[in-house]
This record gives structure tokens, C-alpha cells and sequence, in this order.
């Protein structure tokens, strides 16, 4: 069984090598499952998850300069945009995203749309999975609405913590390869571009709901339920001082830039396709975009929200390597918003 489990890896490993080289003839002789078709297209398109474009940050600053430049697409309750949003902003239901984006993506496929959420953890869910359907126009407001104006920062600020007395520097290795989940379809969606759309499609549905954000700290209880991952540099995963302590008991380490570990040339299938997984990155934003992708590639994924900000914030604060993952004050422009419908 074993044997079988590696020679499928290196099966897919030279199919996903073939779709990132012009010049190698693709294997069109080897029958995939569903699964790894869609993850043969996704890595054919641009792999858009596994590169230093996600999670498609835009910053305030830009939208507020620009704003005639970008379609406005707000995602957060009704009563939430109505207190406050920014001016031009059309509030939508998050389970309307796909069929607005591609009605604007027609409409003028040139012109950038922003998703803004409260936080930025629920648009970059979104963003990434529009980004993996194709629409290459799309962006996520840099911390959402909390950078807009400190009326909307309360759930970042109270998020602002430190929790690593009991954490580690013990560096837990993967888990062996094993198959990727496995997917189901209607037989009449066919090709794998189909596919993959009818997958962003159905968990756009689903919503970026509690069983796929993940906001209590990590306990023990958690680690021993769920496969938990840290995805990001180094400098996240150990603390390099004297008897430091860099990450919660159990938890994995999955590089970012530049080997991007979660493609399947490296390390993706050493994910557990019969357990949890709970990933965290510097903010969350990061990650909520990798939930995003695991999740439609039939892995169960949660990502942490906030990320390590809510986990080790004096840390992150205290190193030069992590500080761009930091949310502070800094970061709020207090612009000017709107009020009402």
C-alpha cells in the first residue's frame, strides 16, 4: 500500500511539473481521479494560492486614492455596512460574490474589484477561491474595514494577544504521503475547469462560516483533535532566543515564499485527508486564503483568525522578520465613511 501511495505522488509530482513547463509534453496517457484533475488544472492556470500574489492584498491607502479605479464589493452584514462603509460601496451577501464578480468581470474584465469584510479574513477566503475560478482582477481590503477607520477596528484590536507560555521549539515532522480526498461531481460537469468552478461555486455557498474560521485560542483539546499547521517562515514557527517558544505543542510547519509547500511537487499530500486541519500564518489572511484552496481540494481546513497576532503578539512585535504581519494602530487610516444605504 505504501509503494502504491508513493509511486501515485510521483505520478502527480511529474503531471504538476509538466503543466508548469511549456516545453514538456503533458501526460494525457495517465487517468486521474477528480481530485487531482482539478488540482492538474488549478497548477496549469497559475496556482494562484501557492504564490507570492495571495492572498491579493490591497491596501486603504490605494482604494482611498483610486477609489473610481475599483468596483466595491462589501460583504458584511447589512447593519454593519449601514453604521459605516466606504463611499461607493455596494453591500452583497458573501453568497452573491460569484455571480456579481463575473457579471462585472464581463462588464469591464480590466477594471480591479475589492472584497471588503470586517476584518480581512472572510474576503481573503473569497478572493482566493474567485482567483482560482479565473477572475485575475480580483483583491481583498488589507485587514478589511479595520484599516478604513478605528470605528471598525474593535475586532482586531481585542484579538491583539499573547498566549505562548506553554508553547515549544520542538519541530514536529509530516505525516507520510497518503492520497488526496476524494471528490464527487454531476455526471453532466465534465471537464476539469468545470469542475473547479462548481467547487468555488458550492463553498462560496457554504459561507466563511464557524466550522471554517477558527476564533478560540488553541488549546490542547484542539491539538488533539486537529492536525495543526503554521504556514510562514521560520522565524513564525521557532523563536530563536534562549529558551524560546515558538509554536503551540503538535503543530507543524509548512513553508510559505518560496518553496510554497502546499503544492504537490512538495509537501501537499502529507496533509491528512481523514483528519481536521487548523492553519495559522502571520495575520490570518494568509491562511484564509490556503483554507480556502485545501478546503476545495476536499481537505477539511480551518483557518485560525487573526493568526499569530492572537497567539504570540509581542513576538511578532519584537522581531524585524515578522513585524509585516503586526496589526496596529498604524495601520488604521481613519478615512472618512458613509453612512446608510
Amino acid at each position: 500500500m505504501k509503494f502504491k501511495i508513493i509511486i501515485y505522488f510521483l505520478l502527480l509530482s511529474l503531471i504538476s511539473i509538466s503543466c508548469l513547463d511549456d516545453n514538456v509534453i503533458p501526460i494525457d496517457k495517465i487517468e486521474l481521479d477528480e481530485t487531482a484533475t482539478i488540482l492538474r488544472y488549478i497548477e496549469s492556470v497559475g496556482d494562484f494560492a501557492n504564490t507570492d500574489l495571495a492572498p491579493a492584498l490591497v491596501y486603504a491607502e490605494e482604494i482611498f486614492s483610486s477609489n473610481s479605479q475599483y468596483y466595491i464589493l462589501d460583504i458584511r452584514e447589512p447593519q454593519q455596512y449601514i453604521n459605516g462603509h466606504i463611499d461607493g460601496a455596494l453591500n452583497i451577501s458573501a453568497v452573491q460574490l460569484f455571480n456579481i464578480v463575473d457579471s462585472l468581470f464581463n462588464i469591464n474584465p480590466v477594471k480591479k474589484v475589492v472584497v471588503v469584510s470586517q476584518n480581512g479574513q472572510a474576503s481573503s477566503y473569497y478572493t482566493c477561491l474567485l482567483r482560482i475560478a479565473g477572475f485575475n482582477n480580483i483583491y481583498t481590503l488589507n485587514y478589511g474595514m479595520a484599516s478604513w477607520n478605528i470605528l471598525f477596528a474593535d475586532e482586531w484590536l481585542n484579538a491583539l494577544e499573547n498566549k505562548d507560555q506553554s508553547y515549544t521549539n520542538i519541530e514536529y515532522p509530516k505525516k507520510a504521503f497518503t492520497h488526496l480526498p476524494s471528490l464527487e461531481f454531476p455526471a453532466e460537469i465534465v471537464s476539469a475547469k468545470e469542475r473547479t468552478i462548481y467547487r468555488v461555486k458550492e463553498i462560496i455557498k457554504k459561507g466563511f462560516v464557524k466550522d471554517i474560521n477558527y476564533s478560540e485560542n488553541i488549546s490542547t483539546g484542539i491539538a488533539n483533535t486537529h492536525f495543526l499547521v503554521c504556514y510562514g517562515p521560520v522565524r513564525l514557527y521557532n523563536e530563536f532566543a534562549i529558551g524560546g517558544k515558538g509554536h503551540p505543542e503538535n503543530t507543524v510547519w509548512f513553508k510559505d515564499a518560496t518553496l510554497y509547500e502546499f503544492r504537490s511537487v512538495y509537501s501537499l499530500q502529507t496533509l491528512p485527508n481523514d483528519q481536521p486541519i487548523l492553519i495559522y500564518s502571520g495575520d490570518g489572511q494568509l491562511s484564509s486564503c490556503m483554507a480556502a484552496y485545501l478546503t476545495l481540494l476536499g481537505y477539511n481546513v480551518k483557518t485560525l483568525l487573526f493568526g499569530a497576532n492572537q497567539l504570540l503578539y509581542y513576538r511578532l512585535a519584537a522581531t524585524p522578520e515578522l513585524t509585516e504581519y503586526v496589526f496596529s494602530a498604524q495601520d488604521i487610516m481613519n478615512y472618512p465613511y458613509v453612512t446608510g444605504n
